[in-house]
Protein backbone atom coordinates (compact mmCIF):
# COMPACT_ATOMS: atom_id res chain seq x y z
CA UNK A 1 0.00 0.00 0.00
CA UNK A 2 1.51 3.59 -1.51
CA UNK A 3 0.04 6.57 0.69
CA UNK A 4 1.06 10.01 -0.02
CA UNK A 5 3.50 11.96 2.34
CA UNK A 6 0.62 13.77 3.91
CA UNK A 7 -2.14 11.41 4.22
CA UNK A 8 -5.23 13.06 6.40
CA UNK A 9 -7.42 10.97 8.62
CA UNK A 10 -11.36 11.93 8.82
CA UNK A 11 -13.36 10.75 11.42
CA UNK A 12 -17.20 10.79 10.87
CA UNK A 13 -20.06 9.49 12.44
CA UNK A 14 -21.05 6.94 9.61
CA UNK A 15 -17.78 6.04 8.03
CA UNK A 16 -19.50 3.34 5.58
CA UNK A 17 -21.92 6.33 4.01
CA UNK A 18 -18.86 8.89 4.34
CA UNK A 19 -16.81 6.48 1.90
CA UNK A 20 -19.52 6.21 -0.56
CA UNK A 21 -20.20 9.81 -0.21
CA UNK A 22 -16.90 10.39 -1.40
CA UNK A 23 -16.81 7.92 -4.17
CA UNK A 24 -19.84 9.14 -5.93
CA UNK A 25 -19.82 13.02 -5.30
CA UNK A 26 -15.67 13.17 -5.34
CA UNK A 27 -14.32 10.57 -7.54
CA UNK A 28 -12.52 9.40 -4.70
CA UNK A 29 -11.18 5.16 -5.25
CA UNK A 30 -10.92 3.12 -2.36
CA UNK A 31 -7.53 1.42 -1.33
CA UNK A 32 -8.89 -0.70 1.31
CA UNK A 33 -10.96 -0.76 4.27
CA UNK A 34 -10.52 -2.27 8.19
CA UNK A 35 -13.39 -3.39 9.91
CA UNK A 36 -14.00 -4.43 13.50
CA UNK A 37 -17.52 -6.44 13.12
CA UNK A 38 -19.59 -3.62 11.54
CA UNK A 39 -17.78 -0.62 12.38
CA UNK A 40 -15.27 0.67 9.91
CA UNK A 41 -11.95 1.56 11.78
CA UNK A 42 -10.03 2.38 8.70
CA UNK A 43 -9.88 2.75 5.04
CA UNK A 44 -7.23 4.54 2.44
CA UNK A 45 -8.88 6.07 -0.29
CA UNK A 46 -7.18 8.04 -3.36
CA UNK A 47 -8.09 10.80 -5.07
CA UNK A 48 -5.88 12.46 -8.11
CA UNK A 49 -2.49 11.66 -6.96
CA UNK A 50 -3.72 12.43 -2.53
CA UNK A 51 -4.82 9.66 -0.07
CA UNK A 52 -6.67 10.10 2.75
CA UNK A 53 -8.08 7.93 5.47
CA UNK A 54 -11.94 7.36 6.30
CA UNK A 55 -12.91 5.88 9.81
CA UNK A 56 -15.31 5.94 12.71
CA UNK A 57 -15.06 8.58 15.92
CA UNK A 58 -13.26 6.17 18.35
CA UNK A 59 -14.09 7.76 22.45
CA UNK A 60 -11.43 9.23 24.04
CA UNK A 61 -9.41 9.50 20.37
CA UNK A 62 -11.14 11.34 17.59
CA UNK A 63 -14.60 12.96 16.96
CA UNK A 64 -16.50 13.72 14.14
CA UNK A 65 -17.27 17.41 13.17
CA UNK A 66 -20.45 18.68 13.85
CA UNK A 67 -21.76 18.91 10.16
CA UNK A 68 -23.02 22.73 11.19
CA UNK A 69 -20.72 23.53 13.67
CA UNK A 70 -16.83 24.94 12.82
CA UNK A 71 -13.94 22.58 11.62
CA UNK A 72 -10.50 23.71 12.32
CA UNK A 73 -9.00 22.09 9.30
CA UNK A 74 -10.21 22.14 5.52
CA UNK A 75 -9.61 20.08 2.43
CA UNK A 76 -8.42 21.82 -0.84
CA UNK A 77 -9.08 19.40 -4.09
CA UNK A 78 -6.29 21.15 -6.69
CA UNK A 79 -8.66 20.39 -10.41
CA UNK A 80 -6.90 20.45 -13.78
CA UNK A 81 -9.54 22.69 -15.31
CA UNK A 82 -11.83 25.67 -14.19
CA UNK A 83 -14.79 23.44 -16.04
CA UNK A 84 -13.94 20.20 -13.03
CA UNK A 85 -14.08 22.75 -10.31
CA UNK A 86 -18.15 23.22 -11.15
CA UNK A 87 -18.68 19.60 -12.15
CA UNK A 88 -17.36 18.51 -8.94
CA UNK A 89 -19.19 20.90 -7.24
CA UNK A 90 -22.54 20.18 -8.81
CA UNK A 91 -21.58 16.65 -8.34
CA UNK A 92 -20.72 17.16 -4.57
CA UNK A 93 -23.92 19.25 -3.79
CA UNK A 94 -26.21 16.99 -6.01
CA UNK A 95 -25.05 14.01 -3.53
CA UNK A 96 -25.89 15.84 -0.60
CA UNK A 97 -23.01 18.74 0.18
CA UNK A 98 -23.62 22.13 1.60
CA UNK A 99 -22.90 24.73 -0.54
CA UNK A 100 -20.99 27.43 1.21
CA UNK A 101 -19.41 29.31 -2.22
CA UNK A 102 -20.54 28.50 -5.30
CA UNK A 103 -17.99 28.22 -8.13
CA UNK A 104 -16.47 31.45 -8.88
CA UNK A 105 -13.49 33.07 -10.87
CA UNK A 106 -11.50 34.97 -8.05
CA UNK A 107 -9.66 36.29 -10.47
CA UNK A 108 -8.35 35.48 -14.06
CA UNK A 109 -6.88 32.04 -13.96
CA UNK A 110 -8.23 31.27 -10.46
CA UNK A 111 -11.15 29.42 -9.87
CA UNK A 112 -12.70 28.38 -6.73
CA UNK A 113 -16.05 26.82 -5.02
CA UNK A 114 -16.46 25.84 -1.07
CA UNK A 115 -19.07 23.04 0.39
CA UNK A 116 -19.21 21.38 3.63
CA UNK A 117 -19.70 17.54 3.03
CA UNK A 118 -22.66 15.76 5.09
CA UNK A 119 -20.19 14.57 7.58
CA UNK A 120 -19.76 18.13 8.64
CA UNK A 121 -16.09 18.19 6.40
CA UNK A 122 -15.14 21.69 4.76
CA UNK A 123 -13.81 21.19 1.14
CA UNK A 124 -12.32 23.83 -1.48
CA UNK A 125 -12.44 22.66 -5.00
CA UNK A 126 -9.63 24.84 -7.09
CA UNK A 127 -8.03 25.21 -10.39
CA UNK A 128 -5.01 27.26 -10.50
CA UNK A 129 -4.00 28.45 -14.54
CA UNK A 130 -0.27 27.15 -14.25
CA UNK A 131 0.96 30.87 -15.37
CA UNK A 132 -0.57 32.01 -12.04
CA UNK A 133 2.35 33.58 -8.97
CA UNK A 134 2.22 33.57 -5.52
CA UNK A 135 2.37 37.59 -6.24
CA UNK A 136 -1.35 37.50 -8.50
CA UNK A 137 -2.56 35.42 -5.90
CA UNK A 138 -1.41 38.58 -3.55
CA UNK A 139 -2.68 41.09 -5.19
CA UNK A 140 -6.34 39.36 -5.23
CA UNK A 141 -6.01 38.79 -1.34
CA UNK A 142 -5.24 42.44 -0.94
CA UNK A 143 -8.01 43.69 -3.34
CA UNK A 144 -10.30 41.43 -1.72
CA UNK A 145 -9.39 42.94 1.78
CA UNK A 146 -9.64 46.15 1.02
CA UNK A 147 -13.90 45.45 -0.54
CA UNK A 148 -15.26 42.41 0.56
CA UNK A 149 -14.00 41.53 3.79
CA UNK A 150 -14.81 44.76 5.62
Amino acid sequence: MQNSTLHPNLTVTDARAAIDYYVAAFGAEVIDEITAGETIIHSDLTLGGSTFTVAAAFAGSSVAPDPAGFVPVSFTVNLSSADDVDATFARAVAAGATAVAEPADWFEGFRQSELRCPFGHRWFFVHVAPEITAADVQRASDAWMATDAS
